[in-house]
């Protein structure tokens, strides 16, 4: 149960740099994965509540949704520029809301091919 409130579990390197500390407590997530998580949290929810009907135009913005962090983690590692902890966390909450997109819309596709073939 410890490694679920240390987020364990998730691949994150967790530099003090780039994490939230708060009273000398350092967050166990940088901020990217902290937005991804949160993005998650808020996107799925909200996904089933929002569309009722998900098509390929919003795996489409689900990709779009994805492809700043993208840049910003790609620029960044390449040395192009830097990049701030609100930018990052910015970017991450938006990939976290377009995987979780993705990942209702892949999800219910599957549902129904999975109705059709037990007919």
């Amino acid at each position: 149960m410890k490694e679920w409130f240390a987020l364990s579990f998730m691949p994150c390197h967790r530099m003090p740099d780039r994490s939230l500390i708060v009273k000398d407590k350092q967050f166990p997530l940088c901020f990217r994965c902290m937005g991804i998580l949160m993005g998650m949290i808020i996107g799925i929810p909200s996904t089933w509540l929002l569309f009722h009907s998900l098509t390929s135009v919003h795996l489409l913005l689900a990709g779009l949704l994805i492809f700043p962090l993208l840049v910003d983690g790609f620029t960044q590692k390449w040395e192009w520029r830097g990049s701030t902890n609100p930018l990052r966390l910015m970017t991450g909450l938006l990939c976290g809301m377009g995987l979780s997109l993705g990942i209702v819309i892949i999800s219910q596709w599957w549902v129904r091919i999975i109705m059709l073939g037990t007919g």
